[in-house]
């Protein structure tokens, strides 16, 4: 009996220990250089240059963005293509190719350390023409659905609290999942779709999925397997 019961124990922490890293930046491609300090690659407590406790600024005007637009794009046929908004518009301050680099680096009265500095190249620079990306920085309206993919009705995202309500699009195969909209105040009700929609950039998908920065990209919010992702919202597709 008490082999069992420690058996079970162990089962039991090596799960935790697992849901704990996996539910962190460390170890994943967002910590840039093991064994600086990850937060602040992206976060400083105190000076930040913007929400939330933003450390990071762009190190040469990166000009306007190309916005995805298409005959196909039923959501932007009525909307004015205007350019990455939160929380885009901060992934994209590493994403667009344009070095970039901390407002606060950690150490003794922010002591300059370049390892902080990025300019991404590869598959992580989506450049500054998001043309041949997923569209982002658009209102979520799901009646405007005219290539007829089964856009659903967006939901209050449970367990925030009575006060607290976010839109989401709650996924139709990954029901469990809730991909959450956005909006540039905690006033209004948010639906405007966002790179963090997506993409969990700490990594804290929930369930866990297999195959992650192998045969799945890092920082998605569910399994992909088989597009399913991408079928939580393109129902008919």
């Amino acid at each position: 009996m008490k082999k069992i019961f420690f058996l079970m124990l162990g089962t039991m922490f090596v799960i935790g220990m697992a849901t704990i890293v996996w539910s962190s930046v460390l170890d994943t491609p967002h910590d840039i250089v093991p064994g600086n300090e990850p937060c602040a690659y992206c976060h400083t407590p105190h000076n930040a240059a913007s929400y939330p406790l933003w450390n990071r600024i762009q190190d040469s005007d990166p000009g306007s963005y190309q916005m995805y637009a298409s005959n196909s794009f039923d959501m932007g046929l009525d909307q004015p293509l205007l350019q990455p908004r939160f929380p885009s518009n901060l992934c994209l301050i590493c994403h667009n190719g344009v070095a970039s680099s901390l407002v606060n680096y950690p150490g003794p009265c922010g002591s300059y350390n370049e390892s902080y500095d990025v300019i991404l190249e590869g598959c992580g620079n989506l450049t500054t023409d998001l043309r041949d990306d997923h569209p982002v920085s658009f209102d979520y309206v799901f009646t405007e659905d005219f290539d007829k993919n089964g856009f659903i009705a967006p939901v209050f995202m449970p367990g925030l609290g009575s006060t607290r309500q976010r839109m989401a699009i709650q996924g139709q195969i990954h029901t469990n999942v809730y991909y959450p909209l956005f909006g540039d105040d905690r006033i209004s009700i948010a639906t405007r779709f966002e790179c963090a929609t997506c993409h969990a950039v700490h990594h804290t998908a929930d369930p866990m999925y297999d195959g992650a920065g192998d045969t799945q990209v890092y920082f998605l919010r569910s399994d992909n397997t088989r597009s399913e992702l991408c079928r939580d919202c393109h129902i008919n597709r």
